[in-house]
């Protein structure tokens, strides 16, 4: 086949190319309330299915764990190292109050995790503007956080954690962040 056939043939099939991504786009639109129901069927935590009392063994395993991660989260105690300027307050989430800008790492207890996770007790944190809002704190936590010129503290105290830490040891997760 010559150039010129080549060239003569490429505007039919960029035409039926067309055709072909126009029908597919088509067929997935009219397939969308279809699928929409199917998802509203689906539950929406499958059971994990990896052996005959998985569950049990994985609850002995990590009751420790997450009753020490419980106990991390009541408190937020962190020494920040690196450059900036701010100063924040927050009376739960819908109080928060943050003027600065900092970039820094932290070492220290992290505080309240939102969720499934392993508390390090290092990281890198960053901040800046002003606002109301906004940052990783825990929905009822009380803190403070202070950053002058290469360090800073960021302090804090979570109620609803504390509760939780407590019901713990009934096996209750109230803030669903055990592993």
């Amino acid at each position: 086949m010559g150039v010129k056939q080549i060239a003569k043939r490429a505007p039919q099939r960029a035409r039926a190319i067309a055709a072909l991504v126009a029908a597919a786009a088509l067929g997935a639109c009219t397939s969308w309330p279809e699928q929409q129901r199917r998802d509203r069927e689906k539950p929406s935590n499958p059971p994990l299915e990896t052996g005959p009392n998985w569950h049990g063994t994985r609850t002995v395993l990590m009751y420790l764990p997450n009753r020490l991660f419980d106990l991390t989260d009541i408190v937020r105690l962190r020494l920040e190292l690196g450059p900036g300027w701010a100063i924040g307050a927050r009376a739960t989430s819908f109080v928060p109050l943050f003027i600065g800008g900092y970039d820094c790492t932290w070492l220290g207890v992290h505080g309240p995790r939102n969720g499934p996770s392993i508390p390090l007790p290092f990281g890198l944190d960053e901040g800046g503007g002003f606002g109301l809002g906004g940052g990783d704190y825990g929905s009822a936590e009380f803190g403070v956080a202070v950053h002058l010129w290469m360090i800073g503290f960021d302090v804090g105290f979570d109620p609803r954690e504390l509760v939780d830490f407590g019901a713990g040891f009934a096996n209750v997760d109230l803030s669903h962040d055990d592993l």
